[in-house]
Parts: structure tokens; sequence; C-alpha cells
């Protein structure tokens, strides 16, 4: 039986709603990875407290990540709430969770927290000092170790001055311990801003009646918004504990190098 012209279209605005919304679906796995790795980065960079934590269980209570805004909030908690409430549910641990519920919703929605505004940037700043230096020194240990080496094979004097040089060059030294702390976040934040940009252009391409897909797209661009947020905030933290630490290597490795050219004569 030969089908009509209309009923083919039918079924291929079917197939083609659902591969649109199976596109969407990957774009959106795809963002919670890579915003999951900037959220580690982060979290190297500046360990959260105690606070964070209670904070990060609270949106795994709700089913949550800690980009989302108020309105998917009070979704999830509606979502929990029917699932979990002792009338209803059937679980065991169903008045434990409902009440972890409960306080999961009035913390988030009323304060309206997020690991980002956790992170005060005093402490930000402090922590990643305090590693940036951590690591310097380590560096430095191993450079210095590596001097003496070379010295004890024995080498020209034009040769070990070269060598005390290359040890005094505490800027690249420190260059390296940037790059350490900072360049995987850098990585992350220009793939995330790339699968931004893809989100955005498959956005337009979404007919506006399929509004589960552009809804769900559009929950991924602005979840990616957040999180790249949170990324540069961390960033420009890093910047300024970096130009902190050097403020306090320089003076020290100063007076090192005076001393090294002095006990050459």
């Amino acid at each position: 039986m030969a089908m009509s012209f209309s009923v083919i279209r039918g079924i291929g605005s079917v197939f083609g709603r659902g591969s649109v919304e199976k596109k969407a679906k990957a774009l959106n796995r795809k963002a919670d990875a890579l915003e999951e790795g900037i959220d580690r980065e982060i979290e190297h960079m500046a360990p959260g407290g105690g606070d964070d934590k209670d904070i990060k269980r609270y949106f795994s209570a709700l089913g949550i990540k800690p980009t989302s805004d108020k309105a998917r909030i009070r979704s999830a908690y509606i979502s929990r709430a029917k699932e979990y409430h002792p009338d209803i549910s059937k679980e065991e641990n169903a008045e434990e969770m409902m009440k972890l519920i409960n306080e999961a919703y009035s913390t988030l929605s009323e304060k309206s927290l997020g690991v980002g505004n956790l992170r005060d940037e005093r402490k930000s700043v402090a922590a990643i000092e305090k590693l940036a230096l951590e690591l310097y020194v380590r560096l430095r240990n191993s450079d210095y170790d590596r001097m003496v080496g070379m010295a004890r094979r024995g080498v020209t004097r034009q040769e070990f001055m070269a060598i005390i040089a290359e040890f005094c060059d505490w800027n690249k030294r420190f260059e390296k311990v940037e790059k350490a702390i900072t360049g995987r976040l850098d990585k992350r934040l220009k793939s995330l801003e790339k699968h931004r940009q893809k989100c955005a252009d498959f956005e337009v391409k979404i007919s506006r009646d399929n509004t589960e897909a552009v809804a769900s797209i559009n929950r991924c661009i602005s979840g990616i918004n957040e999180s790249l947020r949170k990324g540069y905030a961390i960033r420009s933290y890093a910047d300024l504990a970096f130009s902190n630490a050097r403020e306090r290597i320089m003076p020290m490795e100063q007076k090192q190098k005076e001393s090294l050219y002095r006990s050459m004569g």
C-alpha cells in the first residue's frame, strides 16, 4: 500500500527530531565532561574547605550541577521530593533523604550558592601563592643540585659562570611554575570555549518547535558560561598569586645571585 507524501514527511520529521535530541544530549555530555575537568583543576589550584564539601553534597542530593540556576534547583527539588517523600516512597532511608533534600533546597535557593561563589578571592589567592612557592622551592633545589653536580665534574671558569647565570635566572624558573599550575586549566578553558561555539551553532539550527532540544541546549550553554566564569575567575586569582610570589622571591634571589658572584671573586 502506497503512503501519502504527508505521511512520509511526518515519519521523516519524527526521525529528524529524534536525531536532533540525540545530538543535544551528546553535546550536553561533552560539556559535562569538560566542566568537570575545569572543576578538578580549580580544586587542585585552590582546594575548597569544609563548607565547600557540604555544598557539593547538597548539589549531589538534588542530582544537579553546581552551575544550576534557581529554576533548575527548584525543579530538581520538586522531582526529588516526589521520589523520597516518606508518605510516598518505600525507600528505607526516605525520611533521612527528605531531610537532606529540604536542607539542600533551603541552602541553595536562599543563598543562591555555587562552588564558584564559595571561593573567597583572598583565600584562593593565598592557596595558589602557597602552591607556587612550594613548586618553586622544589624546582630551585633540583636546579641547585644540578649546578653543583656539573661543577664537581670539572668545568672551566667560563663554563661555571654560565652555569651560575642559568641558575640565577629565577624568572625562567618561575615561568615553569606558572605553566605547571595553570597550563591544564588554560587548555580546558580553551576547549570549553570551542565547545560553547559548537553548541551555539547547533542551537541556531534547531527548529523552534522542538522545545525539548532547544531547552536542553540552552541549559548546556548556560552551564558552560558559568563554568567559564569560574575558570577565568580562578585564573585571575592565579595571576595575582603569581605576582605576590614573585615579589617575595625576587629579593631573596637577588641576594643569592650577589653571594654566588662574590664567591667567584
